[in-house]
Protein backbone atom coordinates (compact mmCIF):
# COMPACT_ATOMS: atom_id res chain seq x y z
CA UNK A 1 0.00 0.00 0.00
CA UNK A 2 1.24 3.54 -0.56
CA UNK A 3 2.01 5.78 2.41
CA UNK A 4 1.26 9.49 2.60
CA UNK A 5 3.11 12.34 4.29
CA UNK A 6 1.28 15.47 5.44
CA UNK A 7 3.42 18.56 5.97
CA UNK A 8 2.22 20.82 8.78
CA UNK A 9 3.19 22.68 11.94
CA UNK A 10 3.12 21.14 15.40
CA UNK A 11 -0.13 22.80 16.44
CA UNK A 12 -2.03 21.35 13.48
CA UNK A 13 -0.33 17.99 13.97
CA UNK A 14 -1.65 17.81 17.52
CA UNK A 15 -5.15 18.68 16.28
CA UNK A 16 -4.97 15.99 13.57
CA UNK A 17 -3.93 13.27 16.00
CA UNK A 18 -6.40 14.41 18.66
CA UNK A 19 -9.37 14.40 16.27
CA UNK A 20 -8.28 11.60 13.93
CA UNK A 21 -8.42 13.72 10.78
CA UNK A 22 -6.04 15.03 8.11
CA UNK A 23 -6.76 17.71 5.56
CA UNK A 24 -5.51 19.86 2.71
CA UNK A 25 -6.42 23.53 2.16
CA UNK A 26 -8.36 25.04 -0.71
CA UNK A 27 -7.68 28.18 -2.70
CA UNK A 28 -8.84 31.55 -1.43
CA UNK A 29 -12.28 32.22 -2.94
CA UNK A 30 -12.02 34.54 -5.91
CA UNK A 31 -8.26 34.05 -6.27
CA UNK A 32 -6.58 33.60 -9.64
CA UNK A 33 -6.86 30.02 -10.94
CA UNK A 34 -9.03 29.09 -7.96
CA UNK A 35 -10.68 26.07 -9.60
CA UNK A 36 -7.41 24.73 -11.02
CA UNK A 37 -5.67 25.06 -7.63
CA UNK A 38 -8.47 23.26 -5.83
CA UNK A 39 -8.41 20.36 -8.28
CA UNK A 40 -4.62 20.16 -7.94
CA UNK A 41 -4.95 19.83 -4.16
CA UNK A 42 -7.85 17.41 -4.48
CA UNK A 43 -5.83 15.23 -6.84
CA UNK A 44 -3.18 14.84 -4.13
CA UNK A 45 -5.50 13.45 -1.49
CA UNK A 46 -7.48 11.40 -4.03
CA UNK A 47 -4.79 8.71 -3.99
CA UNK A 48 -5.52 7.75 -0.37
CA UNK A 49 -7.46 4.55 0.24
CA UNK A 50 -8.54 2.82 3.42
CA UNK A 51 -5.64 1.13 5.21
CA UNK A 52 -2.88 3.34 3.78
CA UNK A 53 -0.28 4.52 6.29
CA UNK A 54 -0.15 8.19 7.25
CA UNK A 55 2.96 10.09 8.40
CA UNK A 56 3.30 13.69 9.53
CA UNK A 57 6.31 15.84 8.69
CA UNK A 58 6.42 18.64 11.26
CA UNK A 59 8.00 21.85 10.02
CA UNK A 60 10.47 23.85 12.07
CA UNK A 61 9.01 26.19 14.65
CA UNK A 62 11.00 29.43 14.32
CA UNK A 63 10.23 30.36 17.92
CA UNK A 64 11.66 27.08 19.26
CA UNK A 65 15.20 26.43 18.14
CA UNK A 66 15.31 22.63 18.45
CA UNK A 67 11.78 21.65 17.49
CA UNK A 68 10.45 20.59 14.11
CA UNK A 69 11.98 19.05 11.01
CA UNK A 70 10.88 15.58 12.05
CA UNK A 71 8.70 12.75 10.78
CA UNK A 72 6.06 11.40 13.16
CA UNK A 73 4.25 8.12 12.55
CA UNK A 74 2.42 5.92 12.01
CA UNK A 75 -1.35 6.25 11.57
CA UNK A 76 -3.76 4.59 9.15
CA UNK A 77 -6.41 6.02 6.82
CA UNK A 78 -10.04 5.08 7.43
CA UNK A 79 -12.60 5.13 4.63
CA UNK A 80 -12.41 7.41 1.59
CA UNK A 81 -11.38 11.07 1.40
CA UNK A 82 -14.20 13.61 1.53
CA UNK A 83 -15.00 17.33 1.38
CA UNK A 84 -16.16 19.01 4.58
CA UNK A 85 -15.96 22.58 5.91
CA UNK A 86 -16.79 21.86 9.55
CA UNK A 87 -14.32 23.91 11.67
CA UNK A 88 -11.44 21.80 13.02
CA UNK A 89 -8.20 23.74 12.74
CA UNK A 90 -7.66 27.31 13.93
CA UNK A 91 -5.74 28.80 11.01
CA UNK A 92 -7.54 27.37 7.93
CA UNK A 93 -10.46 25.15 6.96
CA UNK A 94 -8.54 22.34 5.17
CA UNK A 95 -11.73 20.95 3.57
CA UNK A 96 -10.18 18.07 1.57
CA UNK A 97 -10.08 15.51 4.36
CA UNK A 98 -9.60 11.89 5.37
CA UNK A 99 -10.17 10.21 8.72
CA UNK A 100 -7.29 8.40 10.41
CA UNK A 101 -6.88 5.88 13.23
CA UNK A 102 -3.97 4.72 15.38
CA UNK A 103 -1.94 1.64 14.48
CA UNK A 104 0.06 -0.96 16.39
CA UNK A 105 3.08 1.33 15.99
CA UNK A 106 3.27 4.08 18.61
CA UNK A 107 6.70 5.67 18.28
CA UNK A 108 7.84 8.23 20.85
CA UNK A 109 11.04 9.10 19.00
CA UNK A 110 10.54 10.67 15.55
CA UNK A 111 12.81 10.37 12.54
CA UNK A 112 14.79 13.56 12.07
CA UNK A 113 15.15 15.20 8.68
CA UNK A 114 18.88 14.43 8.50
CA UNK A 115 18.08 10.72 9.07
CA UNK A 116 15.67 10.81 6.14
CA UNK A 117 18.23 12.56 3.94
CA UNK A 118 20.75 9.84 4.83
CA UNK A 119 18.25 7.22 3.61
CA UNK A 120 17.66 9.20 0.43
CA UNK A 121 21.37 9.70 -0.23
CA UNK A 122 21.96 5.95 0.14
CA UNK A 123 19.19 5.22 -2.37
CA UNK A 124 16.92 3.45 0.14
CA UNK A 125 14.18 6.04 -0.42
CA UNK A 126 13.87 8.44 -3.34
CA UNK A 127 10.37 9.95 -3.50
CA UNK A 128 10.64 11.84 -0.21
CA UNK A 129 10.97 15.47 -1.35
CA UNK A 130 9.68 18.51 0.53
CA UNK A 131 10.23 20.88 -2.40
CA UNK A 132 7.84 20.06 -5.21
CA UNK A 133 7.81 21.19 -8.84
CA UNK A 134 4.04 21.65 -8.69
CA UNK A 135 4.47 24.29 -6.00
CA UNK A 136 2.67 22.53 -3.16
CA UNK A 137 4.26 20.39 -0.49
CA UNK A 138 1.23 20.07 1.79
CA UNK A 139 1.14 16.32 1.09
CA UNK A 140 3.04 13.73 -0.94
CA UNK A 141 3.08 9.95 -1.21
CA UNK A 142 5.66 7.18 -0.87
CA UNK A 143 5.72 3.61 -2.18
CA UNK A 144 5.06 0.70 0.16
CA UNK A 145 8.70 -0.41 -0.08
CA UNK A 146 9.89 3.02 1.07
CA UNK A 147 7.32 2.87 3.86
CA UNK A 148 8.91 -0.40 5.00
CA UNK A 149 12.31 1.30 5.10
CA UNK A 150 10.97 4.11 7.29
CA UNK A 151 9.27 1.59 9.57
CA UNK A 152 12.57 -0.25 10.03
CA UNK A 153 14.29 3.02 10.95
CA UNK A 154 11.60 3.79 13.53
CA UNK A 155 11.99 0.34 15.08
CA UNK A 156 15.75 0.81 15.38
CA UNK A 157 15.34 3.79 17.69
CA UNK A 158 12.04 2.85 19.37
CA UNK A 159 11.57 -0.33 21.44
CA UNK A 160 8.48 -2.10 20.14
CA UNK A 161 5.54 -1.53 22.45
CA UNK A 162 1.93 -2.59 22.60
CA UNK A 163 0.96 0.94 23.59
CA UNK A 164 -1.09 2.71 20.93
CA UNK A 165 -1.66 6.35 20.10
CA UNK A 166 -5.15 7.25 21.23
CA UNK A 167 -7.49 9.35 19.07
CA UNK A 168 -9.25 11.32 21.80
CA UNK A 169 -12.14 12.75 19.77
CA UNK A 170 -12.61 10.58 16.65
CA UNK A 171 -13.94 12.59 13.73
CA UNK A 172 -17.44 11.50 12.65
CA UNK A 173 -17.97 9.53 9.43
CA UNK A 174 -18.79 11.77 6.46
CA UNK A 175 -20.11 10.95 2.96
CA UNK A 176 -17.44 10.09 0.38
CA UNK A 177 -18.27 13.22 -1.65
CA UNK A 178 -14.79 14.33 -2.66
CA UNK A 179 -15.28 13.84 -6.39
CA UNK A 180 -18.31 16.07 -6.45
CA UNK A 181 -15.74 18.86 -6.13
CA UNK A 182 -13.83 17.96 -9.32
CA UNK A 183 -14.41 20.67 -11.93
CA UNK A 184 -15.81 19.50 -15.25
CA UNK A 185 -16.43 21.25 -18.52
CA UNK A 186 -19.71 23.09 -18.67
CA UNK A 187 -22.63 20.83 -19.54
CA UNK A 188 -20.60 17.62 -19.59
CA UNK A 189 -18.56 15.03 -17.73
CA UNK A 190 -15.11 15.83 -19.14
CA UNK A 191 -12.50 17.19 -16.69
CA UNK A 192 -11.81 20.92 -16.87
CA UNK A 193 -8.08 20.78 -16.12
CA UNK A 194 -5.17 18.37 -16.16
CA UNK A 195 -5.39 18.29 -12.37
CA UNK A 196 -9.07 17.33 -12.67
CA UNK A 197 -8.08 14.40 -14.87
CA UNK A 198 -5.29 13.47 -12.45
CA UNK A 199 -7.81 13.30 -9.62
CA UNK A 200 -10.05 11.00 -11.65
CA UNK A 201 -7.12 8.77 -12.60
CA UNK A 202 -5.89 8.59 -9.00
CA UNK A 203 -9.27 7.38 -7.85
CA UNK A 204 -9.43 4.87 -10.71
CA UNK A 205 -6.11 3.32 -9.65
CA UNK A 206 -7.24 3.26 -6.01
CA UNK A 207 -10.21 1.18 -7.18
CA UNK A 208 -7.92 -1.17 -9.15
CA UNK A 209 -9.21 -0.10 -12.57
CA UNK A 210 -7.40 -0.37 -15.93
CA UNK A 211 -5.66 -3.66 -15.22
CA UNK A 212 -6.89 -4.73 -18.65
CA UNK A 213 -4.84 -1.83 -20.06
CA UNK A 214 -1.68 -1.82 -17.92
CA UNK A 215 -1.60 -5.24 -16.32
CA UNK A 216 -1.78 -6.30 -12.68
CA UNK A 217 -0.03 -3.34 -11.03
CA UNK A 218 0.72 -3.70 -7.33
CA UNK A 219 1.31 -0.08 -6.33
CA UNK A 220 0.89 3.40 -7.78
CA UNK A 221 2.12 6.91 -7.06
CA UNK A 222 1.20 10.34 -8.41
CA UNK A 223 3.49 13.36 -8.73
CA UNK A 224 6.78 11.47 -8.41
CA UNK A 225 9.81 13.82 -8.14
CA UNK A 226 12.74 13.58 -10.56
CA UNK A 227 16.21 15.11 -10.73
CA UNK A 228 14.95 17.50 -13.41
CA UNK A 229 12.93 19.54 -10.93
CA UNK A 230 9.77 18.04 -12.46
CA UNK A 231 7.33 15.32 -11.43
CA UNK A 232 6.28 12.15 -13.21
CA UNK A 233 2.49 12.31 -13.35
CA UNK A 234 1.82 8.67 -12.42
CA UNK A 235 4.14 5.72 -11.74
CA UNK A 236 2.82 2.16 -11.63
CA UNK A 237 4.74 -0.61 -9.85
CA UNK A 238 4.61 -4.30 -10.76
CA UNK A 239 5.82 -6.67 -8.05
CA UNK A 240 6.94 -10.28 -8.34
CA UNK A 241 3.82 -12.33 -7.42
CA UNK A 242 6.06 -14.84 -5.61
CA UNK A 243 8.15 -12.21 -3.78
CA UNK A 244 5.98 -9.21 -2.95
CA UNK A 245 8.85 -6.86 -2.11
CA UNK A 246 10.65 -7.44 -5.42
CA UNK A 247 9.70 -4.92 -8.09
CA UNK A 248 9.89 -6.43 -11.57
CA UNK A 249 8.88 -3.43 -13.66
CA UNK A 250 7.41 0.07 -13.79
CA UNK A 251 5.07 1.99 -16.08
CA UNK A 252 5.60 5.76 -16.42
CA UNK A 253 2.43 7.67 -17.34
CA UNK A 254 2.37 11.21 -18.76
CA UNK A 255 -1.06 12.86 -18.65
CA UNK A 256 -2.50 15.72 -20.72
CA UNK A 257 -6.09 16.90 -20.48
CA UNK A 258 -6.25 17.82 -24.18
CA UNK A 259 -3.45 17.52 -26.81
CA UNK A 260 -0.41 15.34 -26.46
CA UNK A 261 2.17 17.14 -28.58
CA UNK A 262 5.88 16.81 -29.37
CA UNK A 263 6.92 18.64 -26.19
CA UNK A 264 4.93 16.21 -24.05
CA UNK A 265 6.48 13.29 -25.94
CA UNK A 266 10.01 14.61 -25.34
CA UNK A 267 9.24 14.94 -21.66
CA UNK A 268 7.95 11.36 -21.47
CA UNK A 269 11.00 9.98 -23.28
CA UNK A 270 13.22 12.04 -20.96
CA UNK A 271 11.56 10.45 -17.95
CA UNK A 272 12.06 7.01 -19.48
CA UNK A 273 15.76 7.61 -20.08
CA UNK A 274 16.31 9.05 -16.60
CA UNK A 275 14.48 6.19 -14.93
CA UNK A 276 16.36 3.52 -16.87
CA UNK A 277 19.75 4.97 -16.03
CA UNK A 278 19.16 6.24 -12.50
CA UNK A 279 16.60 3.85 -11.00
CA UNK A 280 16.92 0.43 -12.65
CA UNK A 281 20.65 0.30 -13.47
CA UNK A 282 20.13 0.39 -17.22
CA UNK A 283 17.63 -2.49 -17.41
CA UNK A 284 15.37 -1.29 -20.24
CA UNK A 285 13.02 -4.25 -19.82
CA UNK A 286 11.96 -2.92 -16.43
CA UNK A 287 10.45 0.31 -17.77
CA UNK A 288 7.38 0.93 -19.92
CA UNK A 289 5.93 4.30 -20.88
CA UNK A 290 2.37 5.38 -21.64
CA UNK A 291 0.66 8.61 -22.64
CA UNK A 292 -2.89 9.58 -21.69
CA UNK A 293 -4.64 12.42 -23.50
CA UNK A 294 -7.81 13.44 -25.30
CA UNK A 295 -6.03 13.51 -28.66
CA UNK A 296 -2.54 12.98 -30.09
CA UNK A 297 -0.76 15.11 -32.65
CA UNK A 298 0.00 13.26 -35.92
CA UNK A 299 3.77 13.63 -35.47
CA UNK A 300 3.48 11.94 -32.06
CA UNK A 301 1.59 8.99 -33.55
CA UNK A 302 4.14 8.76 -36.38
CA UNK A 303 7.09 8.74 -33.99
CA UNK A 304 5.50 6.04 -31.82
CA UNK A 305 4.86 3.86 -34.87
CA UNK A 306 8.44 4.30 -36.15
CA UNK A 307 9.89 3.57 -32.73
CA UNK A 308 7.89 0.35 -32.52
CA UNK A 309 8.82 -0.73 -36.06
CA UNK A 310 12.52 0.19 -36.02
CA UNK A 311 13.51 -0.04 -32.34
CA UNK A 312 10.93 -2.55 -31.07
CA UNK A 313 10.14 -0.17 -28.21
CA UNK A 314 6.52 0.60 -27.49
CA UNK A 315 4.80 3.70 -26.15
CA UNK A 316 1.14 3.17 -25.33
CA UNK A 317 -1.05 6.02 -26.55
CA UNK A 318 -4.28 6.00 -24.57
CA UNK A 319 -7.20 8.23 -25.44
CA UNK A 320 -9.43 8.98 -22.47
CA UNK A 321 -13.14 9.66 -22.37
CA UNK A 322 -15.81 9.89 -19.71
CA UNK A 323 -18.99 7.84 -20.00
CA UNK A 324 -22.46 9.22 -19.35
CA UNK A 325 -22.35 7.84 -15.81
CA UNK A 326 -19.04 9.62 -15.11
CA UNK A 327 -16.77 6.59 -15.50
CA UNK A 328 -13.30 7.26 -16.90
CA UNK A 329 -12.54 5.14 -19.98
CA UNK A 330 -9.15 4.54 -21.67
CA UNK A 331 -8.85 3.37 -25.29
CA UNK A 332 -5.63 2.28 -26.97
CA UNK A 333 -4.96 4.41 -30.07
Amino acid sequence: MPAHVFVLNRTNYEICTHRGIVGLPEATPGSKNENYTNDALLSRIAIIKEGDYIFFYITKDKSKKDEGKELQGIWRAIGQPFYDITPVWEDKTYPFRCRIESTEYSFKKPLRLNDIFDLRNSGKIWTFALNRASGTNAMFSLSDIECDVLLQEYLKINPFTINRNVIMEPYPVKPANLFEQVHRQEGGHMPSFESSLMAMLARAFVEGNFQDVFGNYSDYLCYVPTNFGTEIDILLFFNNPHHERQILSYDILEVKSDRFDADALRQLIGYESWFIHKKVQGDMNMVRVSAIAKRFDPNVVEYVENRRNYENKEIKLLEYNVSSNGELVLRLV
